[in-house]
């Protein structure tokens, strides 16, 4: 497995070197930001080593970051991707847990508590999701919103896709999993911001 840590960003929370540094303090996989059409442009501290920054000029959308960011990685050798958000609400300790899946599961989907900190209406957004694309791929997830994932990149890069905003996270749990692809859940924690 060559694994690169993927992170789409636009306007980059206060956090978000501290997040880096987070990554860094747990791994030295290589990292690709996608910048999203960010005011100001992502600045990256030169003391950060393996980092890539790909920029778009305008705001494309999650989705089209995501792809961007894979496309990007599978383009330079590596087989699979682990995506964080850019809000710090992944915990980075997870990482050395999602590299220890079989490198043949197509995805491997973080599994947070429905319950805990999480507002009510993203806990029912995320509760009525999950029970639909359940539905429709045949498969139980867990937390079908979840943007800490592990990707197969070959696998993801099979297909094609449409949705170039948040629901892209939706679009690629439908395709992979209607091809029979393998689905893995690991918990993580739950964390959201004041």
């Amino acid at each position: 497995m060559i694994p690169a840590i993927i992170i789409p960003v636009y306007n980059a929370p206060k956090t978000f070197t501290q997040l880096l540094q987070s990554i860094r303090n747990k791994s030295s996989i290589p990292i690709i930001i996608v910048d999203d059409g960010s005011q100001p442009s992502v600045k990256i501290k030169p003391s950060f080593n393996y980092i890539t920054l790909l920029r778009n000029n305008i705001n494309k959308g999650k989705g089209y970051s995501l792809i961007k960011g894979i496309h990007y990685a599978l383009e330079n050798g590596y087989s699979h991707g682990i995506t964080l958000d850019a809000d710090s609400q992944h915990d980075p300790a997870y990482i050395p847990e999602f590299l220890s899946i079989d490198e043949n599961i197509s995805i491997v989907c973080g599994k947070r508590d429905l319950k805990g900190s999480m507002p009510c209406h993203r806990r029912l957004s995320n509760i009525i999701t999950s029970k639909i694309v359940s539905f429709i791929c045949h498969t139980k997830l867990f937390d079908s919103q979840c943007g800490y994932r592990r990707y197969n990149l070959q696998d993801v890069s099979s297909e094609r896709y449409y949705e170039q905003g948040f629901q892209f996270e939706t679009e690629i749990l439908i395709k992979l999993l209607n091809n029979k692809l393998k689905i893995f859940h690991i918990d993580v924690s739950t964390i959201y911001a004041e």
